[in-house]
């Protein structure tokens, strides 16, 4: 494992995603529809987090695999499953590596986890190897200008400089960037999304958000005294993004819904 996938394992490993996770459990729930899961199929749910793919996947009666970097999102996922009284594998491993045979799956998924692997090619390569000719890759991205792409943009200046070979994660939010990624696919369907997060107020909504999403909880322990320009950069991002009029917090968080027919 390289420094930088290393310092990625590190991060996401911070906070505790599975809180926020649940705000955009929807976008899995919708992507399996969207692929065409039936039971019996076999699924793996590249970079799956905490199972937004992987449980609805199983909930549907496919055969599902989540394979994930971070050790503490896996066992939170399997926490999930456990609950909802589902067998799912959950694999530790890497999207740009994937531990499995040539045409292993039915439909490879990812919502949101794939999209952070800094070798775009390599992971895209991946995807298409493990999935048998005829199957789909279903991926869920945040787009470039949407809102979490501007927040990206907004904090850049407050996180460690990304090595030359890493790609900006919400380049997979593009038509035209996942086109190039899959010269061989056979067909695409594309649509436009917006996983919305609704809270009492911007204030309580950022003071949960600051907490427990791993990158803004790895930042506080780096940034010491500098973390409130990163929170105050963030809110003024979602500010100008907040459809609500009435105090309360209504945020639009564009993605794009890629569907890869191999």
């Amino acid at each position: 494992m390289d420094e930088f996938t290393q310092t990625q394992r590190t991060v996401w490993g911070s906070g505790d995603y599975a809180v926020l996770a649940e705000y955009i459990s929807g976008v899995g729930r919708l992507l399996v529809e969207r692929a065409g899961v039936e039971p019996g199929m076999r699924v793996l749910d590249v970079a799956c987090g905490t199972g937004n793919a992987a449980i609805p996947a199983a909930r549907a009666g496919a055969e599902v695999t989540g394979l994930d970097l971070v050790p503490e999102l896996l066992e939170a996922g399997r926490r999930k499953a456990t609950e909802a009284g589902l067998e799912i594998e959950w694999v530790e491993g890497n999207a740009e590596e994937l531990p499995f045979a040539d045409g292993s799956f039915d439909r490879v998924l990812s919502t949101f986890g794939h999209m952070f692997a800094p070798r775009h090619r390599r992971t895209a390569d991946e995807l298409a190897r493990v999935c048998r000719p005829g199957g789909t890759i279903g991926i869920c991205c945040w787009t470039p200008d949407g809102l979490v792409g501007r927040t990206f943009r907004a904090g850049a200046e407050f996180m460690p400089p990304p090595p030359d070979f890493a790609q900006p994660p919400v380049l997979w939010g593009s038509e035209e960037h996942v086109r190039g990624l899959f010269p061989s696919a056979t067909g695409f369907d594309f649509e436009e999304h917006s996983a919305t997060i609704e809270a009492p107020s911007l204030d309580d909504f950022a003071e949960l958000f600051m907490e427990y999403f791993p990158v803004m909880a790895a930042a506080r322990a780096r940034l010491g005294d500098r973390f409130g320009e990163l929170r105050e950069r963030t809110l003024d991002v979602w500010r100008e993004a907040n459809q609500a009029t009435d105090g309360t917090l209504r945020l639009p968080q564009e993605y794009l819904l890629s569907l890869v027919r191999l």
